[in-house]
């Protein structure tokens, strides 16, 4: 992924502390496992105070690996895929990131 690669913002319509990054518009990448969806932000600064949580480093760093990140207001946060885990696919990069 490059570096200037623009990045997509969205909030989760299920939490209130809860917000996505993706390098897809749509946020076709971030998982929504439970229901709910993403709702689409213009930019970081739109989350106001809650955008305090976003670390860039580790927004790059997880999309790299799995395609997306989530953040909350104190940082970022472990995604969940559910009970199945992860795709296949991803979970192969994942790995293969890794090391």
């Amino acid at each position: 992924m490059a570096a200037h690669q623009k990045l997509h913002f969205f909030t989760c319509s299920v939490s209130e502390d809860l917000y996505g990054v993706s390098p897809d518009a749509d946020g076709s990448s971030l998982p929504t496992p439970g229901g709910g969806k993403w709702v689409p932000v213009n930019d970081l600064a739109d989350l106001g105070m809650a955008g305090d949580g976003y670390d860039e480093i580790a927004a790059r760093r997880e999309i790299e690996r799995w395609g997306c990140h989530w953040f909350t207001s104190r940082g970022p946060r472990e995604i969940y895929w559910g009970p199945d885990g992860p795709p296949e696919e991803l979970a192969e990069r994942a790995m293969a990131s890794a090391g």
